[in-house]
């Protein structure tokens, strides 16, 4: 009894407290995304088509023109007695130029993650590969909040 009492609570309280998906309204507004151009970065230019492609609806009538410039930067922070580099910043940058109904709009995001050496060079490499998609994550989630207050102008 004590259990249900609990979870309604809990449920009651979340439902309560303004609590929306991020993307709530995306799918409403129907946005339709087209990547012009890309430069920089294949990989992250790769992935980040990708995951544009889950939010773009060819059926909009609200379409957005975006160029795509981005950058992936890996840079000793610290080193160890012998001079060997023990921890990396890694840095994704992004570059947007949006256009919408002949406006021109612009969106820079620049991520970044320190992270220690690992010994094993597979590891590291698969974990800088994790690290390049939530960058990319984190970048199209910002895009996509932009192009909907865009269309809600």
């Amino acid at each position: 009894m004590m259990k249900r009492v609990s979870i309604f609570l809990l449920l009651f309280l979340i439902y309560n407290c303004g609590y929306t998906t991020v993307y709530k309204n995306v799918k409403t507004q129907k946005l339709k995304i087209n990547i012009i151009s890309t430069k920089g970065n294949l990989e992250m230019n790769s992935l980040l088509k990708n995951q544009i492609k889950l939010f773009s609806n060819g059926d909009s009538a609200n379409i957005f023109d975006v160029h795509v410039n981005s950058d992936y930067k890996k840079v000793v922070v610290a080193k160890d007695a012998k001079g060997i580099a023990t921890n990396y910043k890694l840095d994704g940058i992004f570059n947007f130029k949006i256009n919408f109904k002949d406006k021109e709009y612009s969106l820079n995001i620049n991520e970044n993650f320190i992270i220690q050496r690992n010994s094993n060079s597979y590891e590291q490499t698969s974990y800088e590969g994790i690290i390049k998609e939530n960058f990319v994550k984190s970048a199209v989630d910002k895009l996509i909040t932009k192009l909907v207050s865009i269309n809600d102008n």
